[in-house]
């Protein structure tokens, strides 16, 4: 078992305890409404309600700050421990989150890296804030690439801390023996982050992956925690804490149903019936949850 407990350092130099579950604000898929002459999210009504509460930790989408989408979140970044910057990826691309009942087709507004580094410019000076790189302009790169581009943005805002978003480049999942051959450059970065949904066709394939990146990770002595962008579920979540992860964020708590007391969505109805299991193609169990549901 690779679960484990360690800490990192803001830039205040105050030790944040891990591991950590990082609720998400993001406009996608949520419906939008007019407040004064601006269209914003019904997001910015759960930040509003919940934000007194976010004294550790929340991600909040720099789409979201730039497009005015999700509103007021400046008093909470100031107050929070540590806030987690994604840089839009999400709010970009045309896919949605696996705990999104209902996926229209999407389409999204213009955002550039230039507008990104606007967003993180303009951070409160008092916040502590890790960043992460701009992982839409190299999704489709190499590694190497990825790596060039992540530490020429981090250069410049040596006042926050890192988070390194790996991407599969042209493959649909993540080649984790490729991630490891390029390892010793990971001492770079205070936190390493991958995707839930690109690490593997099935759930035991995304816990191999983390627990392979992991065990490499000690090898090389890098100390940087793992962040399973899209993993928090209080279901699977457990799962990838026993793999190795310690950081996990979503906005699969403002989705979910309640069953027998537990909060479940569809991909994580599996672990609970054997019947259905965690070696299943994600397809085949996300139907086969759905059929079960309705009975």
């Amino acid at each position: 078992m690779l679960a484990r407990r360690s800490t990192i350092q803001n830039k205040a130099n105050i030790p944040v305890d891990l591991p950590r579950l990082v609720p998400s604000f993001s406009s996608k898929g949520f419906p939008f409404f007019k407040k004064g002459r601006t269209r914003c999210s019904e997001v910015t009504n759960a930040l509003a309600l919940t934000g007194p509460h976010l004294k550790q930790s929340f991600l909040i989408s720099a789409y979201d700050i730039h497009h005015e989408l999700v509103q007021n979140s400046e008093p909470y970044i100031t107050t929070a421990e540590l806030v987690f910057l994604d840089s839009g990826g999400y709010e970009l691309a045309k896919d949605y989150d696996s705990t999104e009942p209902k996926q229209p087709p999407y389409s999204s507004l213009t955002f550039r890296e230039r507008d990104y580094r606007a967003v993180i410019k303009a951070l409160p000076k008092s916040s502590q804030v890790i960043v992460s790189n701009f992982d839409w302009a190299t999704r489709k790169k190499e590694l190497s690439e990825q790596l060039k581009s992540a530490n020429r943005l981090f250069a410049t805002y040596p006042q926050f801390l890192s988070n390194f978003i790996i991407k599969p480049g042209t493959r649909h999942f993540l080649d984790i023996d490729l991630v490891i051959s390029q390892i010793k450059h990971m001492h770079a970065f205070d936190v390493i982050g991958v995707t839930e949904k690109e690490l593997g066709h099935n759930l035991i394939d995304r816990l191999k992956a983390i627990a392979k990146l992991r065990a490499a990770l000690d090898r090389e002595h890098v100390v940087a925690p793992l962040h399973i962008w899209g993993g928090l579920d209080p279901v699977i979540t457990p799962l990838y804490f026993f793999a190795g992860a310690e950081i996990f964020d979503g906005v699969s708590w403002l989705r979910y149903a309640y069953h027998r007391g537990m909060a479940v969505y569809r991909d994580s109805y599996g672990v609970l019936h054997p019947q259905i299991g965690v070696m299943r193609p994600q397809d085949h169990a996300q139907s086969l949850a759905l059929g079960s549901a309705e009975k």
